[in-house]
């Protein structure tokens, strides 16, 4: 009987640029939202927002699968297959020579085995593949809600920030956006696959399940189509800006993808009115201002209008 991979396997996304994950059971909300400190005014002023790096997210486990050991068995039939490929490709047709090839082979086996089993390389491996898509996109994270407490705190300046309110089903976002999966199953890097599975990028650990989280992710090189019509991302130079770490890519926003803008209670009067001078260089009549605040009677946030600031 044929061995098969570990159960956590990760399998039917096949590529390194994400595909869509399998589509949620919840419907897609109304309206994505995206928190921000008040240092980032920047934003609305400039209506452009920053695709980032999977690598400096803050979840240690972004976008790094987990590595993948099977048992003997399951080495020898890969090793067995490989083999078998071989043989086809250099045309050995005589059965003698054939079992002669296999026999030769096979003495190679543990070789094999010692590699695919090595902790520290397929560490690497793993760790290649969020490298890699450093390399070549961003990450925009949004969220389904704008009342969660721990939301405000981590990602708001701890309510002294603010969020932007989009509309989720604008041209923008389209079949781009995909929700993120929380699960306590990792997905794996198949070692013998030189494509990756897609639910690496879009799966994180049930932990990080009250974010609500959705993603839109942004090349940053040109993508070159294909014979077959298919695309290839170009990986670009290794000391290419774009792909470190560190280095900040903004893409604009469309204008009318913005539907309103939500002031943290601890904000300031500096940053309503910065606010509303961004909203108004840009003529956003159309967006709503609101503000949070902690519910009176209930561990909750609620989001009451408010006026945009008056100038002096």
């Amino acid at each position: 009987m044929t061995s098969t991979p570990p159960s956590n396997t990760a399998v039917g996304r096949d590529q390194l640029t994400p595909d869509t994950p399998n589509p949620s059971p919840c419907p897609r909300p109304r309206t994505f939202y995206k928190y921000l400190s008040s240092k980032r005014t920047d934003v609305l002023q400039d209506l452009k927002i920053r695709f980032t790096q999977v690598s400096a997210l803050n979840d240690p486990f972004e976008s790094l699968p987990g590595i993948m050991l099977g048992d003997r068995d399951w080495y020898l039939d890969v090793f067995g297959e490989r083999v078998e490929r071989e043989i086809v490709k250099r045309g050995i047709r005589s059965p003698v020579k054939r079992k002669q090839y296999r026999r030769a082979r096979k003495k190679e086996f543990e070789n094999f085995y010692t590699c695919y089993t090595d902790i520290t390389w397929l560490t690497n491996l793993s760790e290649d593949v969020r490298k890699m898509s450093d390399s070549v996109q961003g990450c925009l994270s949004l969220s389904a809600t704008a009342t969660n407490v721990l939301m405000w705190s981590h990602y708001a300046q701890n309510h002294e920030g603010y969020v932007i309110g989009f509309h989720a089903g604008h041209e923008y976002f389209g079949e781009s956006v995909s929700p993120v999966i929380y699960s306590s199953v990792r997905p794996t890097h198949n070692p013998f696959e030189h494509r990756h599975s897609g639910a690496i990028f879009y799966t994180k650990s049930s932990d990080w399940g009250y974010e609500r989280e959705y993603r839109k992710f942004q090349s940053f090189v040109e993508p070159i189509k294909l014979e077959n019509g298919n695309y290839l991302s170009p990986y670009p130079p290794r000391d290419a800006s774009s792909g470190q770490r560190n280095a900040v890519v903004l893409f604009p926003i469309p204008p009318d993808s913005i539907s309103c803008v939500i002031l943290g209670w601890k904000s300031t009067p500096e940053l309503h009115r910065a606010i509303t001078c961004a909203l108004e260089s840009h003529q956003l009549q159309h967006v709503q201002m609101y503000a949070a605040r902690p519910s009176p009677d209930r561990y909750e946030v609620e989001i009451i209008p408010v006026a945009r600031h008056k100038h002096s």
